[in-house]
């Protein structure tokens, strides 16, 4: 689902995963409440997941597009841009287009079938 090469992305840094066949999911989670986004965090470290955080719809454009994660994961309470708008603006952008957005309520978990699903290049 990424932009990124294999061969580039074999190169990349990767910890231990616990998803079956070694694969290591790479996750921006965007939220604006810093014990939400930690908890997230947290989740899906335990997981298995590469993550990088953002605390606002604007900082999470700039990382997907420099960073080009395999899943973007918004939460509801963006401030300076709403959520929806976040989500058109990464699926319109080129760089992050073909990038699965997942948009959550507060506090709700990422679910791990959604990272089951992107080792086989497909969301659940």
């Amino acid at each position: 689902m990424s932009h990124m090469p294999t061969a580039a992305r074999a190169s990349v840094p990767t910890s231990t995963s616990r998803l079956a066949g070694g694969y290591t999911p790479h996750v921006l989670i965007a939220d604006a409440d810093a014990s939400s986004r930690q908890e997230r965090e947290q989740h899906l470290r335990a997981a298995g997941a590469r993550v990088l955080t953002a605390r606002t719809g604007f900082e999470a454009i700039v990382k997907a597009s420099c960073q080009l994660p395999d899943l973007i994961v918004l939460d509801e309470s963006l401030g300076d841009i709403e959520v929806a708008e976040t989500a058109r603006l990464l699926t319109i952008c080129p760089v992050t287009a073909q990038t699965p957005v997942l948009c959550l309520r507060t506090r709700r978990r990422v679910p791990l079938r959604v990272l089951a699903g992107l080792r086989r290049q497909t969301i659940i």
